[in-house]
């Protein structure tokens, strides 16, 4: 090969990678841009697990009232109370003409209140969410199916210039105008989870602008993925054996809330892989906001039907007050999943 050809060859590859740096560097800004720009307009932001949730440099907790408790992935799981911000005023997004909305969850058995927004509410009556919504220009509510129900499914909402716009799991979905004109009537500044909704809510982000549901859907895919895990839960029929004194709420100290362990003698299993007989300790929630809850396992000798799961597959559980009076210390640990109610 001649030295012209080699030269030749050298400025080629030399081009080729110049043009090939320009290309990704300018790929690399227009990222950056609309980073920034969803950034901007991004005015809530919060996720199970995640310690921080800021928003416009400021960081907000959903605060647990009544029976309303976390999940294992730290998800919020109201039951029958609810979680609530505190000191958040999205009151300005009333007069937007653009928002978005991104939740991560699963629906409910049952019909509930899911959340309400200063400017929006979102209810769920058996397999379909209804959107009530408020703006400057009036109300509106329309009415779309939940496709699906075991896994957590995304869920990008998005009020338009034109009207509702719903992306489920990334796939645009039919919207239904409802025959319901009763006008979203809440006085919120903040956001309040559930309202005898027994679903969970694993994200939620809240946008000043229209957001493509698409690419938030392509987005979540790792988040989707790491909560996706299926927790075996047991049902189990015990005999109560040995039972943990009820604490008085003075005894809490700063906390609001407790659990209390009792010993039981497993005598059947009706679903899920346990042996039998075989003794095993199980956390149930005594006191929650300061309440007793409904129906703690109390009557030795007394057989009961129980909805378990291994303690150590509940992290949220490790900074709860807990109490515990029983001798096994040996014993394999459970937790109490059922829906608990408080006592008023």
């Amino acid at each position: 090969m001649s030295g012209f050809s080699m030269i030749s060859n050298k400025r080629i590859y030399f081009f080729w990678v110049l043009l090939l740096f320009a290309n990704c560097n300018a790929y690399s800004q227009l990222d950056k841009k609309k980073n920034a720009k969803l950034n901007s307009d991004l005015v809530f932001s919060w996720e199970g697990g995640k310690k921080n949730r800021e928003s416009n440099d400021r960081i907000f907790n959903f605060i647990p009232e009544g029976s309303a408790r976390y999940g294992n992935n730290f998800e919020l799981n109201p039951g029958h109370g609810r979680f609530f911000t505190k000191g958040l005023n999205l009151k300005n997004i009333i007069s937007q003409k653009e928002w978005t909305l991104e939740i991560v969850m699963i629906p409910s058995d049952a019909d509930g209140k899911m959340i309400s927004f200063p400017f929006a509410q979102l209810l769920q009556k058996r397999k379909a969410l209804f959107l009530k919504t408020k703006s400057l220009a009036g109300n509106s509510e329309v009415r779309f199916k939940i496709n699906g129900h075991d896994d957590p499914l995304h869920f990008v909402i998005s009020r338009t210039r034109s009207g509702i716009e719903v992306y489920q799991n990334g796939q645009l979905t039919k919207t239904e105008i409802s025959g319901d004109k009763v006008p979203l009537g809440n006085d919120l500044s903040g956001i309040v989870v559930g309202g005898n909704w027994f679903g969970r809510l694993y994200r939620l982000a809240v946008y000043s602008s229209l957001v493509d549901g698409k690419s938030l859907y392509e987005s979540a895919q790792s988040y989707l993925g790491s909560i996706n895990q299926i927790i075996p839960s047991l049902k189990v029929r015990c005999r109560l054996k040995e039972k943990t004194r009820l604490p008085r709420v003075k005894e809490l100290g700063p906390y609001s809330r407790c659990l209390v362990y009792n010993l039981y003698n497993v005598k059947q299993v009706s679903e899920g892989d346990l042996k039998v007989p075989q003794v095993i300790a199980v956390a149930h929630w005594a006191i929650l906001d300061r309440n007793y809850v409904k129906g703690v396992p109390s009557k030795i000798d007394e057989d009961v039907d129980l909805i378990i799961e291994r303690y150590a597959l509940n992290p949220q559980l490790k900074s709860e007050r807990q109490f515990n009076d029983i001798s096994n210390f040996d014993a394999p640990l459970f937790y109490d999943i059922s829906v608990p109610e408080i006592l008023k």
